[in-house]
């Protein structure tokens, strides 16, 4: 019993020690990797996490290799575990940066990855010379690269572009005495021998060399070049040196009647400077130093320079574009100016404002409008004459500013003509119209055509309005009112009228009432009973006119307004009685006057006092 105790326990240790050593981790066995162009590369990696069983079990959910600079590089498959190593053929220089791979479990959801990950470089092949410790009759030529290669490689070697089948080593040895053992020199890891290393002359110092600051220029068509160069030239000495552009047949500079004009030569023993004028693009080309020595021996020194003469040129990035868009503008050239110069936009050869956005060599509209199309261009800072030819930025839009004309037959009463004519701003151009007529809530199709004609009755009278169509979209115009016996006028103006009416009509009744009110405060009365019941007084109010003569009568607006009025006075219990209650009927006549006299006799005053 008490071994079966001991062997569980043993058991449940010997799992915790396999889950403890089976965390979630990521393992790279090597920091760097280095491959050749158009070869194969594996980088090394191992992940693990807890696979035993019980609570400590997990499983795995997702892996993948990714480059920061590009996101996701290749998805990864668990049928390898714990191997997650990664392998890329057909190497270039695309793929030089640092590789990361990660994972994550059904139990721990976030990635699991190390940060450092693996950093592949892509190798250049060069031919290096290098002096023998302790030998000066030798001297070492080494297939170096930018990176470590290891030292399971193969090698191949040329001379002159032929191959020494007998060398297949990293290095060689050549004798720096021996003339037969100048001569130029190139090498390649064997099974990639299309990726060859530049030439390079061994031995040195018995080698015709040239060495320019840049072996590949790029100039902008129209400009000047100043290209310094070196060479070096054995015991002998130089005579003339000259420039030549390789071709058939090989050209002078200094005799072809084409490049005169084109090239100039300064310099002293050991440089010289190559300066070309006025760029063509036929003046792209290869070119080389030519040495002639005191002897009469003319050499070339190799592998010299590379022109590239290029003109400016406008990309558009989309080619077709709705006004809305964003639309970006590429100045480039064939090949990447030396100089990394400044860009300057033209449209319609005035220079841009400052308010649009621009980039290095880029142009962004964002968003594009019908306002921006036109003819666009660029040019280098400081060379502002030599812009690129111009692109034109064609911007589609929908129909806009739809409005409609009309023209009558005449007054446009009942069985006249009325022609109504829609017009609208598109591009492309307008090939569809459709007229409406609205009748109520609703709107009838009245004809198709940039303009319709129609009779004008009841039935055709209403308001009329188009819609305009092109391939981009379409847009409607405002309505226009057509009635017989009336102008045609537009919707806002049938608005306009009916506010300016509605203002008078106000106007117009605060006046009367204002009348009113003036007519009811100066009127007398003519006859006034007065009675004093209970406090209570009574009166009576007419008026009559003082002639009957047409000639002598006065056409007003206030007479006979008022002609009865009742008047209830209520007396506090606690007043006491005044001499004027003793008044109980009074006699008040208006008389109004000639013509000439007017209103201002509405105020003598007639009156009669009776005291009862």
């Amino acid at each position: 019993m008490l071994l079966k105790v001991i062997s569980v326990l043993l058991a449940h240790c010997l799992l915790c020690l396999t889950a403890a050593q089976s965390e979630w981790r990521v393992t790279y066995s090597s920091k760097r990797v280095c491959g050749l162009k158009g070869a194969s590369v594996v980088l090394p990696c191992t992940y693990d996490y807890p696979r035993g069983w019980g609570s400590k079990r997990d499983m795995y959910r997702r892996g993948e290799w990714y480059k920061k600079q590009s996101g996701t590089f290749r998805e990864h498959s668990n049928s390898n575990y714990p191997d997650c190593s990664l392998k890329i053929e057909n190497l270039s220089d695309e793929h030089f940066g640092v590789y990361h791979f990660r994972f994550y479990t059904a139990r721990h959801y976030s990635w699991i990855e190390d940060t450092s990950g693996v950093e592949l470089s892509i190798a250049d092949l060069q031919v290096r010379e290098d002096f023998v410790e302790g030998n000066q009759n030798q001297t070492k030529v080494t297939c170096s690269s930018s990176c470590s290669l290891g030292s399971h490689h193969q090698y191949v070697w040329y001379k002159n572009g032929q191959q020494l089948p007998d060398k297949t080593t990293a290095s060689i040895l050549l004798d720096p005495a021996s003339l037969s053992e100048v001569g130029s020199y190139s090498c390649a890891v064997r099974g990639y021998e299309a990726n060859r290393a530049p030439a390079a002359c061994a031995p040195e110092k018995l080698c015709w060399a040239v060495k320019c600051v840049s072996t590949s220029v790029c100039a902008l068509a129209g400009t000047s070049q100043d290209i310094s160069c070196t060479y070096r030239y054995p015991s002998d000495h130089i005579h003339t040196t000259s420039w030549e552009k390789t071709r058939e047949p090989q050209v002078d500079l200094h005799l072809a009647e084409e490049f005169h004009g084109l090239s100039q030569y300064k310099g002293k023993t050991g440089k010289v400077t190559l300066k070309v004028s006025h760029l063509k693009e036929g003046d792209s080309g290869r070119y080389v130093l030519k040495m002639e020595t005191t002897q009469g021996k003319v050499y070339s020194g190799s592998p010299g320079l590379t022109l590239f003469v290029t003109l400016l040129q406008v990309k558009m990035t989309p080619h077709t574009l709705i006004d809305g868009e964003i639309v970006t503008l590429t100045c480039y050239t064939t090949c990447s100016l030396s100089n990394n110069p400044t860009f300057i936009w033209y449209k319609n050869g005035q220079p841009l404002s400052s308010n649009h956005t621009t980039r290095d060599n880029k142009l962004q509209l964002n968003p594009v409008s019908s306002e921006d199309s036109g003819n666009y261009s660029c040019a280098a800072r400081g060379h502002e004459s030599l812009s690129s030819t111009a692109v034109f930025l064609h911007v589609r839009y929908k129909p806009k500013n739809v409005s409609v004309s009309i023209s009558a037959s005449g007054n446009m009463t009942e069985g006249d003509t009325v022609t109504l004519t829609c017009s609208s701003d598109a591009n492309p151009p307008v090939h569809n119209y459709t007229w409406y007529m609205k009748t109520g809530a609703e709107s009838l199709v009245r004809g198709t055509g940039e303009s319709i004609s129609f009779n004008v009755t009841s039935d055709t009278s209403g308001l009329y309005y188009c819609q305009a169509q092109n391939e981009v979209g379409s847009h409607t115009s405002t309505e226009v009112a057509v009635q017989g016996g009336d102008v045609p006028v537009t919707l806002p103006a049938i608005i306009t009228t009916f506010l300016i009416l509605a203002v008078l009509l106000i106007l117009g009744i605060v006046y009367f009432r204002k009348k009113i009110r003036r007519m009811i405060s100066g009127a007398r009365a003519t006859n006034v009973n007065i009675q004093s019941d209970s406090g209570l007084l009574y009166a009576t109010v007419a008026t009559r006119r003082m002639t009957s003569d047409p000639t002598q009568r006065v056409a007003t607006r206030d007479q006979d307004d008022v002609q009865y009025a009742s008047v209830q006075v209520k007396r506090p219990k606690t007043q006491t009685t005044l001499q004027e209650d003793s008044i109980t009927y009074a006699s008040v006549q208006f008389n109004r006057g000639s013509a000439a006299t007017r209103v201002e006799n509405d105020s003598v005053i007639y009156s009669g006092v009776n005291q009862l």
